[in-house]
């Protein structure tokens, strides 16, 4: 063997041993710096970190006020709470009486019944209004009335807006709620009260009642449409504003249209109108959920608690039947008998 070879051979042994040798002093450092790890449980499955918080329910709905019996006429004509009525999904089809849907079943009453029972258990009567096409002009259902609740997105004629302005003028009471979509409406209805809201819904992602549209809102102050309420849901609101920037409750939500963050006032109180920007607070699912049953109560006591004056009333005077055109109070056959009419063609003597 070369001279050559030999010192190649003896310096690749002498790199293979040096790398041996590191290699096992690396090893010995990185056991002995390992420490021993603990024995740990963990429990991968943890429902309740998992599950939102849930929103406790109130406690039975109640009036304060100690009113004699006052008329209060719901306005039904359209669907209560957003309910529609299903015809094409009959639950009982029989010819001894109607046909029964999912949505007619319990009728279009049934989005305001916490609120009706609550009226009647306390001695007021309660009448329900389904349009001049079934129950006459709005004048002679409200002749005789002491409040009118609007719920949902009810459509009004000109005609309509005319006596509800006359109504409240009388010192007649007036609770709308105002859904999503019924911005129009509202401002038609409100705006001799300043009262208006906005297009869009509210939402929050973070903070809601297991759904993004169900809205926490809280009172901004004191009020009589509030008293007792600390917190309430509203499944699906409007933004609800007022021209002195006065609203009695507010939600902290993000506005559909618009994408921004901020607090909303979600009802507004002027004078004997009010305009809620919500209506499902008003159905028996809904009823009792956080303080909705304080605000039911409450919304009770404000329609009987005005000051009507009954000869100002739209219809006053004119009590004419349903769906016939008043004469203005004056009887249509003149005075006296039968001889007392001139005849049309007679000359006087």
């Amino acid at each position: 063997m070369s001279a050559s070879a030999r010192t190649l051979l003896a310096t690749f042994v002498l790199g293979f041993v040096v790398t041996i040798g590191l290699v096992a002093a690396g090893t010995v450092v990185v056991e002995d710096g390992t420490p021993d790890l603990p024995d740990t449980e963990q429990d991968h499955f943890q429902p309740d970190e998992a599950l939102p918080a849930e929103t406790s329910d109130g406690g039975e709905i109640t009036m304060d006020s100690q009113e004699q019996s006052n008329t209060v006429v719901i306005h039904t004509g359209g669907a209560a709470g957003g309910q529609t009525s299903l015809g094409q999904l009959p639950i009982q089809d029989s010819a001894d009486g109607p046909e029964l849907s999912t949505g007619s079943l319990g009728g279009t009453e049934r989005g305001v019944t916490p609120l009706v029972t609550t009226l009647i258990e306390n001695g007021h009567k309660v009448e329900f209004y389904a349009g001049a096409a079934t129950d006459g002009q709005l004048s002679q259902a409200l002749s005789d009335a002491d409040a009118f609740v609007a719920p949902g997105s009810v459509s009004f004629t000109e005609q309509d807006r005319e006596t509800i302005s006359t109504f409240t003028d009388a010192g007649g009471r007036f609770v709308m709620t105002a859904n999503p979509g019924s911005s129009a409406t509202v401002a038609e209805l409100g705006a001799s009260n300043g009262l208006y809201t906005e297009a869009g819904y509210l939402y929050n992602l973070t903070e809601n009642d297991n759904n993004y549209l169900s809205i926490f809102a809280e009172p901004t102050g004191s009020s009589a449409l509030t008293d007792g309420v600390e917190e309430v849901v509203f499944r699906s609101s409007s933004s609800v504003g007022s021209s002195d920037g006065d609203t009695v409750l507010e939600a902290e939500a993000t506005m559909s249209t618009t994408r921004e963050d901020g607090s909303y006032g979600v009802a507004a109180v002027d004078g004997d109108v009010a305009v809620i920007g919500d209506s499902s607070f008003l159905e028996p699912e809904n009823a009792h959920r956080a303080d909705n049953n304080v605000l039911v109560g409450n919304v009770a006591d404000f329609l009987v608690t005005g000051s009507v004056n009954e000869a100002s009333l739209p219809g006053a005077g004119n009590q004419t039947p349903a769906g016939q055109p008043s004469t203005g109070g004056q009887s249509q056959i003149p005075v006296g008998g039968a001889e007392d009419i001139p005849e049309m063609n007679n000359e006087s003597t």
